[in-house]
């Protein structure tokens, strides 16, 4: 398809299937075993959805980073530059995010996601420990990863998962978040038990559901 970008990918499922992300991405998942007579006659027949898809997407929502020099990203909620460099990654709040330059462009991506991430994680730990002890509760595990829709989540277990992309939002919206995940291992629900114990963290949550709801999907798709 002229001047749309599809990204193909193997799957186990036995049919093909095509999906357009709130960040532009298409996406044309596939059985291994299959022609590219077949897959460009699916691809043909799905076009006008395609575009159609693609033209209801809000105008301000971003692409995905590149990490490439210039771009701007925001961390904790500041907007700075990316500077590539050729000796090591680091984060100036006064002066922007330093990224070492790799040769490969997929692994300066890789290291510069690990980078955030580590920053997120060094940012959020202090907040679980809180709020651990003040609801008298215990996470299982933590991790952070990408996520196309959602901020976080709990699972039975007590497993906290968050979004890596919560590394471009104001520390407000990050503890609200964690302490939103962490009231579910108390209450695996949205009950108004759940809300009490968020109110009794956090009296004035609501201004950070307000935020996400309006700012939200700017940031969300950043990173995936």
């Amino acid at each position: 398809m002229n001047q749309i970008e599809i990204e193909r990918k193997i799957t186990k499922s036995k049919n093909i299937s095509l999906t357009v992300y709130q960040n532009g991405r298409v996406v044309l998942k596939h059985p291994a075993k299959i022609s590219n007579n077949q897959l460009e006659d699916f691809i043909a027949d799905k076009q006008n959805w395609i575009l159609n898809k693609l033209q209801k997407i809000p105008k301000d929502i971003p692409k995905n980073l590149k990490f490439e020099n210039g771009e701007t990203i925001h961390i904790f909620g500041e907007s700075v530059k990316i500077h590539l460099n050729d000796r090591k990654t680091f984060y100036d709040p006064m002066n922007g995010f330093y990224i070492k330059n790799e040769k490969n462009e997929i692994l300066r991506q890789k290291k510069a996601k690990h980078f955030l991430k580590s920053l997120l994680v060094n940012k959020i730990e202090p907040l679980v420990e809180k709020f651990e002890l003040n609801l008298k509760t215990k996470v299982n595990k933590i991790s952070v990863r990408t996520m196309r829709s959602l901020w976080g989540s709990c699972n039975s277990k007590n497993d906290i998962s968050v979004n890596l992309s919560l590394v471009h939002c104001p520390d407000y919206i990050i503890e609200y978040i964690i302490l939103h995940e962490i009231s579910h291992t108390i209450e695996h629900n949205h009950s108004q038990n759940f809300w009490n114990l968020v109110k009794s963290q956090n009296p004035n949550f609501k201004t950070a559901e307000k935020w996400l709801r309006e700012h939200g999907k700017k940031y969300i798709y950043y990173l995936n």
